[in-house]
């Protein structure tokens, strides 16, 4: 676990601009960025991805990215934020520890794409949805 770049982070074995610590989670920014700034969160502990991540460590990660989200928005104007999480590599996943990312947006880059992918969405009829929704729900019994 300790030859993982995220972890060495986690462990303050390689050097990074912390932005945020605490017990279970600590947040630094990101380099290079994807954009003006970008910042991660991460759990000290190594998780691969979100169907690993235990609930209490899992919401600790989405309050400081939360806290970290508004300050960074007050202190230097985003025209948006995008808050990423990706789990796998076809979800585009490529550090394969459970991380959050905050990225600024000081552009119209980004503006027009979820829409666009919305545009390619096919519309399903409830009656396909419904059986497939009844099996998941029966895994929460």
């Amino acid at each position: 676990m300790e030859d993982r770049q995220f972890c060495k982070i986690a462990n303050h074995s390689v050097k990074t601009v912390i932005l945020y610590e605490n017990d279970s989670t600590i947040s630094f920014l990101d380099h290079p960025p994807l954009s003006k700034w970008d910042a991660a969160v991460i759990p000290k502990t190594h998780f691969v991805n979100i169907y690993e991540i235990d609930c209490s460590t899992l919401n600790e990660a989405t309050r400081v990215a939360k806290l970290l989200a508004v300050k960074l928005n007050e202190k230097y104007a985003p025209l948006g934020i995008n808050l990423l999480q990706n789990n796998g590599e076809y979800a585009g996943q490529t550090v394969f520890h459970f991380h959050l990312q905050i990225i600024s947006r000081y552009d119209d880059k980004y503006v027009k794409m979820p829409g666009e992918i919305a545009l390619s969405r096919t519309v399903v009829d409830a009656k396909v949805l419904e059986p497939m929704a009844k099996e998941i729900r029966k895994t929460f019994d």
